[in-house]
């Protein structure tokens, strides 16, 4: 565990301290941006997930994780340096030999089911592109945000390969009225009070050339915390839109606001 106060205290008992931009430094490499609340330093700490190098844990359930500032000393993100990010805490470990995803909605004419090797066989398309948590540096808000308290590392840079979301909606006969199109995905909620994730996104920018259901990074198979097997790529829009472990592509004629879960098929849990 690491708080400002215990910094200061032991940095006369031979603990290397620097002050960088806005980072407090410590000797192990774990570094904490200065002015996020004072309670966030009681409860971070350096940690590795599977697969990943230690990142600055904000929190377990769900998790959490902010890629430390020295981690963006190159242009691209290494995977195992990448920062995690969920909204609900029960996370499958999806098997890509049964994994599916379903498109349909009311805004398509031909419902079907895409798999991981289905979509392997689609045309595929590359683009590097930042995903960047929407709350990035909520935890120098001022006034106070509730929230994850993230400094500056809920971001990365990364080169995503896949198949474009507009070839996905053709073959789905992608409607003229179609004026959403919105994505559910494996994870859950973990008691049935709490309401599931679901983004959706304009049918311009889910269209668009660079919009992709990506199933690799950086050359290699998605990271299980970064959406392994197949999640959206939303290039220009911060990371709440980028659904993790899609399992549900939707076309939809009326706003998703207006629709409840009964009126997204794939959905429900």
């Amino acid at each position: 565990m690491i708080t400002r106060r215990h910094l200061l205290g032991t940095a006369g008992a031979g603990v290397a301290l620097a002050v960088s931009g806005q980072r407090i430094v410590h000797a192990a490499g774990i570094g904490l941006t200065l002015g996020v609340p004072e309670g966030v330093g009681t409860v971070a700490a350096m940690e590795a997930l599977p697969g990943k190098k230690p990142l600055i844990k904000l929190s377990y359930r769900p998790p959490n994780y902010e890629s430390p500032l020295e981690y963006f000393r190159t242009p691209i993100t290494p995977n195992d340096q990448f920062f995690v990010r969920y909204h609900l805490a029960d996370i499958p470990q999806v098997d890509a030999a049964k994994y599916s995803v379903k498109v349909g909605g009311d805004g398509a004419s031909t419902p079907f089911e895409l798999t991981l090797d289905d979509l392997k066989k689609m045309p595929a398309f590359e683009v590097v592109a930042v995903n960047q948590c929407s709350g990035n540096r909520r935890g120098l808000s001022n006034p106070h945000v509730v929230g994850v308290e993230w400094g500056y590392g809920a971001m990365g840079c990364a080169r995503w390969k896949g198949a474009r979301l507009k070839d996905v909606l053709e073959k789905a006969g992608l409607k003229k009225e179609a004026i959403e199109v919105a994505f559910d995905g494996a994870d859950g909620p973990v008691i049935d009070k709490t309401p599931d994730f679901i983004k959706s996104i304009p049918t311009w920018k889910a269209i668009e050339e660079t919009t992709l259901i990506a199933y690799e990074m950086n050359g290699q198979p998605l990271p299980h915390f970064n959406g392994f097997p197949a999640r959206i790529v939303v290039p220009g829009w911060t990371g709440t839109y980028w659904m993790k472990h899609v399992i549900a592509v939707n076309a939809l004629t009326r706003p998703r606001r207006f629709l409840d879960e009964s009126g997204l098929p794939g959905s429900s849990r």
